[in-house]
């Protein structure tokens, strides 16, 4: 069924995100149709929402996959945010979105730095953030969110299914998208004061959440294994840190990881 925008905004309990909000039944990538919003002075907290993408995209220049069934979403902010503090945007919809699937279908989500939402060690959905800075401040950012909700794995290409999830392959049941969309917009709304604080709790839920907490990872830079002479950063996972980097402890002590892509190695003893 087509996303309703109507229907969704009937079920936002926010003061802000949400309130505006274009639903079309297919686009090349929210992403694009959130920055033309933009250009034209789309409000903090305008939402595009497509029933399918066509040029759907994921960290690194990948492809997304968005068939219909699927919740992509962009979100459209002005935040005002110490450019230092730009990486907390990915870690609260991120985790706004494990508590907002779990708290509708009593689906054990988790987050996976950097980016990532998983339910029983596989990929449910991706968080892709872009932004605009002027004056060390980002003062525009559209914040996407790729959601396998009602999609089977079938309806996928080949290549992910083997470490792709899908609300609806792990429960049999479809889910209200627009339910969906307004419970996640809820979640960030309540998180978002965090932004600004000095020791922000994003840290703490996180932690909670951390599908990869005491687990012996590598962390693939760039999404490719490091060159001939070269050493992949290795350690135990202890979460992340509070502008939103990852933190390693390895055998020289810890060590901050600002990007890359992180794969478990064994759980640590």
């Amino acid at each position: 069924m087509a996303f309703s925008a109507e229907t969704f905004q009937g079920r936002l309990r926010t003061a802000r995100l949400g309130r505006s909000c274009r639903a079309v039944p297919q686009a090349g990538s929210t992403i694009d149709l959130a920055w033309e919003w933009v250009r034209e002075g789309a409000p903090h907290g305008a939402v595009v929402v497509a029933d399918a993408q066509t040029r759907g995209r994921g960290r690194l220049g990948r492809a997304w996959s968005s068939p219909e069934g699927g919740l992509w979403l962009s979100l459209i902010v002005r935040p005002d945010l110490p450019a230092e503090h730009a990486g907390r945007l990915g870690i609260a919809l991120a985790l706004a979105t494990a508590q907002a699937v779990t708290e509708e279908t009593g689906a054990a989500t988790k987050v996976k730095w950097p980016n990532d939402v998983v339910l029983s060690g596989r990929k449910l959905g991706g968080v892709l953030v872009e932004t605009e800075m002027a004056e060390a401040k980002v003062t525009a950012a559209v914040l996407s969110l790729g959601l396998n909700a009602n999609v089977s794995l079938d309806a996928l290409p080949a290549e992910v299914r083997g470490f792709a999830a899908s609300l609806l392959d792990a429960t049999g049941r479809r889910f209200a998208l627009e339910t969906l969309a307004a419970g996640i917009l809820g979640h960030l709304e309540d998180a978002w004061p965090a932004l600004y604080q000095a020791d922000s709790s994003l840290v703490a839920a996180w932690q909670q959440a951390d599908a990869l907490a005491g687990q012996q990872v590598v962390v693939i830079s760039g999404g490719k294994p490091a060159s001939a002479g070269e050493m992949e950063p290795q350690g135990v996972c202890a979460g992340i840190d509070d502008a939103g980097a990852l933190v390693l402890m390895t055998p020289n002590g810890s060590r901050r990881i600002t990007s890359g892509e992180v794969r478990s190695l064994r759980t640590a003893e």
